[in-house]
């Protein structure tokens, strides 16, 4: 079976909430993920690998949790530049959440028609849900035109935190945002909705990278923030298989759980086993095994 990558990109002198000034080093560090990621010798020809034809490319943040517990805004504006720098059109950005509210309190300023990246949400005027439902599974929803309609391409862009059902929130749940009726994904763990949502077609097809913010973790008590069980870190995961990532993201949660003398999610009773579906041969949408995953550590 073909190994997955995931990149774990550790900053040099970045703890915690990265600032504006820390964006040139931020752009190293995904730059280099990107490179290892795809094998090529430069960041273009990076790109063009994961992004193919031109086209307009979705970054999907979560913002639940507000400003304390939330995508940063400032790893974004990375991101962005990095795509930019480039040559793609800052203008087929499509940077979205479920609602514009949760943009606003997480930090980020709504664009809905200017110059520049677009900053929308599924309740902006205009967006909203495609009218014809999509299945797969257990799971039937309308999902946003955003995916459907506005974009070609897109990257995950979550925060590693604990959820208080699903076990995991990472980049698989991340995905919840994208369905109308994500309450009704949540039991038994969220599984294995969370592994049929992801199998979407229209979301499936057209994820092609997940970064994963972690200067920020939320260790327990998630999804919402609650400063008792947050820490600091120093780091960012990329893979282009978003179960591996996940996978490798449960193993720094539980770690970090442990140190802090908290039972593993399982005793717990909210083992993200849908993880497992995820990698299974009904959905094959990556490596869950970890003698199936490489792990390559990059120190900027």
């Amino acid at each position: 079976m073909t190994k997955s990558i995931v990149v774990i990109l550790k900053s040099s002198h970045i703890i915690g909430e990265p600032v504006e000034s820390d964006i040139p080093h931020l752009i190293e560090l995904l730059e280099k993920g990107v490179l290892k990621l795809t094998a090529k010798n430069n960041i273009k020809d990076a790109l063009s690998k994961l992004f193919p034809a031109v086209g307009k490319i979705g970054i999907k943040p979560n913002c639940l949790a507000g400003r304390m517990m939330s995508s940063s805004p400032v790893l974004c504006q990375a991101i962005v530049k990095l795509l930019t720098d480039t040559g793609i059109d800052e203008n087929n950005l499509i940077i979205w959440e479920r609602s514009e509210r949760e943009l606003k309190l997480a930090g980020y300023k709504i664009n809905r028609n200017g110059k520049g990246p677009k900053v929308l949400a599924n309740d902006s005027p205009n967006v909203g849900y495609n009218n014809e439902f999509s299945s797969f599974r257990s799971v039937g929803s309308l999902l946003t035109r955003i995916l459907t309609d506005m974009i070609d391409y897109h990257i995950n862009f979550p925060i590693l935190k604990d959820h208080s059902i699903a076990g995991l929130s990472g980049g698989l749940k991340n995905l919840y945002g994208a369905v109308h009726n994500p309450n009704k994904y949540h039991d038994t763990n969220c599984d294995p909705y969370a592994a049929d949502i992801y199998s979407l077609p229209e979301i499936k097809n057209k994820n092609k990278l997940t970064i994963m913010d972690c200067f920020k973790i939320q260790y327990n008590a998630g999804p919402s923030y609650n400063r008792k069980f947050a820490t600091d870190s120093n780091f960012i995961l990329m893979s282009d298989d978003p179960v591996a990532i996940d996978a490798v993201a449960l193993d720094i949660l539980e770690d970090i759980r442990h140190k802090n003398g908290l039972p593993d999610l399982k005793k717990a009773e909210r083992y993200p086993s849908y993880l497992e579906t995820a990698a299974d041969s009904n959905h094959k949408l990556g490596n869950f095994r970890r003698d199936l995953i490489d792990k390559v550590e990059i120190i900027v």
